[in-house]
């Protein structure tokens, strides 16, 4: 090895990559570890073929950020570059693509994008997409008013939470040819929404006069020159007519300027099948299969009404490994195992199995062994299975966890948990061993908010960790050359520009400088991170508080050994009472939300 590498500068260089490469070669590096200052771009021009090329110098270097200079056919253009080589001493939150026309530039920002409001790192950004231009050789021209477009889209999002747009560059003229493109718009808004791949065989809902399908046009290119400086002769496309089989009764066309847009008659479903939009009218149903029946995706707003029956008293109405949505659905009989039901309505008079799951506004159950997911839920048993509801109305409970804002229970069998943030009443408990919980986290928006909530600051805490690796692995750095940067600060002026020209001080003191200001910018983010957990935790701590005055009542003596507790994980501490047999006892939060009280229920009452 030839010793420890510091830097090299590389003037007039035409291929960056295979510097960085020599230098990785000639001191066993890894080249992902070395980077580079832009220190000079030189432009250089030729009108012939055969001509040499030549630099714009002067005022001429201007010319190549005029567009009508730089679109002439008869030039070619390339740039030369003088950089410093150098280790890389830490890495960018975002990343560049260059698309495969050349004619675009894209910024990817981490997710989640986090960037703090300073100056500096901007600079740095634009620095760091100027060099990488010019390592993937696209041609650096008109450069100041792009990063001033590009700070104010990073100034906004740190202000103003604004998400900054993806195009960073597009070739100024070229622009290359577009060929027809189907969208089955019903099956893409289903995946966006449900941030997964539909399965193959699936029916989409559509309402009436929803969009099911948009065939944009072919569109012509225009030629031009790309990001990489190369004209680029875009020949005339042939324009193949678009022809789509479908039924004159179940869609609308509209044939617009740049697309063919397909809209929805009626209530149904609708496949796209080689090219054919077939259409399925069919709402009732004799028992539904897995083998040959399709996933019923969709339509929950406007789509259509399902009614599925068991063929008899011992048959599943829906069997395994199904998914139906709708706007309502309709069973009679019981559903088998990993089924998924979504609509807006849903009433089951039969059982849901335990590995399966309804999610509805509105949903009515015979028995819950599943789990079941809506606004208001009403269950005539609920047998080992989970309901997670705004308000909900149980005739008997036995094994089961019941979240909501309301719960109403007729009879309580034991082994239950519910968790609730309002009210819980109940007729009479039968068994014991059950949990009544007092949560504000209880109903389907907060209990929501809690896991997202969760989830984010799960995130950010690994977001942090990057960042401090990168603030440590920085602050050793400093701390290693504090004692040549005193040494260069204490000497004299003779002796300081001695030490500055030898080439290991030299680096070390312009990498120092570099890595002092890039601490301070990674402090920022750790503040701003900081700051960001803490008003999640916020706003968890003012959902805790708003639960004041919930209550736990019942009709009838409690049993002995139900646990009541009040959790209070983010605003205060965990209460738990055990209750006693025969005690006639309401339990109740006070006034401010912080104690757990018992109260005499025929006063209580009386009370309310």
């Amino acid at each position: 090895m030839a010793g420890e590498f510091y830097s090299k500068v590389v003037e007039n260089c035409g291929d960056i990559q295979a510097e960085l490469e020599k230098v990785a070669q000639a001191y066993d590096l890894d080249v992902h570890d070395l980077w580079f200052d832009l220190l000079k771009v030189h432009t250089l021009v030729r009108f012939e073929a055969k001509a040499e090329y030549k630099v714009l110098g002067g005022e001429n270097a201007k010319q190549i950020d005029d567009d009508v200079f730089f679109e002439n056919t008869r030039l070619s253009v390339i740039q030369r570059y003088d950089i410093c080589i150098k280790k890389r001493l830490f890495r960018y939150f975002l990343d560049l693509e260059v698309s495969e026309e050349n004619d675009k530039l894209f910024v990817v920002f981490e997710n989640p994008c986090l960037i703090v409001n300073n100056e500096g790192l901007f600079d740095e950004i634009c620095d760091y997409i100027e060099s990488w231009m010019a390592l993937n050789k696209i041609i650096l021209r008109q450069m100041s008013a792009q990063h001033t477009a590009f700070k104010k889209e990073l100034a906004d999002y740190a202000t103003q939470d604004k998400q900054p747009g993806t195009i960073l560059l597009k070739s100024a003229r070229y622009t290359p040819n577009k060929p027809g493109l189907l969208c089955f718009i019903l099956k893409e808004n289903w995946e966006r929404k449900n941030q997964e791949e539909a399965p193959l065989n699936a029916i989409y809902g559509a309402g009436e006069g929803e969009v099911v399908l948009e065939y944009i046009k072919p569109a012509q290119g225009v030629s031009g020159r790309d990001l990489k400086g190369q004209i680029v002769v875009v020949k005339e496309q042939e324009i193949t007519p678009f022809a789509l089989e479908y039924s004159n009764e179940a869609f609308d066309v509209q044939d617009l300027p740049t697309k063919v847009v397909y809209s929805s008659k009626i209530a149904q479903y609708v496949a796209l099948v080689d090219d054919k939009l077939k259409s399925f009218t069919k709402n009732t149903y004799t028992e539904m299969k897995s083998t040959g029946m399709p996933m019923f995706l969709g339509g929950v707003e406007k789509g259509p009404s399902l009614h599925i029956t068991a063929k008899n008293e011992i048959d599943n109405a829906i069997e395994t490994n199904l998914r139906v949505e709708a706007k309502e659905i309709f069973i009679k009989g019981n559903v088998g195992k990993n089924v998924n039901l979504v609509a807006q309505k849903v009433v089951i008079e039969g059982q849901l199995h335990a590995d399966s799951s309804v999610e509805a506004d509105e949903i009515t159950i015979t028995n819950n062994k599943g789990l079941c997911k809506g606004k208001n839920v009403q269950c005539k048993y609920a047998d080992r299975g989970t309901i997670i509801a705004q308000n909900c109305q149980i005739e008997a409970s036995s094994g089961s966890q019941i979240f909501a804002k309301e719960i109403n229970l007729k009879q309580v069998k034991s082994n239950n948990a519910f968790y609730f943030s309002s009210l819980c009443s109940l007729e009479n408990v039968e068994g014991n061993e059950n949990k009544f919980c007092f949560s504000a986290f209880a109903e389907p928006e907060s209990k929501q908010i809690l896991e997202e909530t969760k989830e984010s600051m799960v995130i950010y805490k690994e977001k942090a960790q990057k960042v401090m690796a990168q603030y440590q692995k920085l602050n050793i750095f400093v701390q290693k050359h504090q004692p040549t940067i005193d040494k260069i600060r204490n000497a004299d002026v003779a002796t300081r520009k001695a030490l500055i020209e030898e080439e290991s001080i030299k680096r070390i003191y312009y990498d120092f400088m570099d890595c002092l200001k890039r601490v301070k910018i990674l402090h920022l983010y750790i503040l701003k991170i900081q700051d960001l957990n803490h008003k999640f935790l916020d706003q968890l701590v003012q959902i805790e508080a708003g639960m004041k005055q919930a209550k736990l009542h019942i009709d009838s003596p409690w049993t002995a050994f139900n646990t009541i507790s009040c959790i209070k994980t983010y605003s205060g501490r965990n209460q738990s009472i055990l209750t006693e047999s025969g005690e006639m006892t309401d339990f109740l939060l006070d006034e401010e939300g912080d104690r757990l009280v018992r109260v005499n229920s025929r006063q209580h009452i009386n009370k309310f």
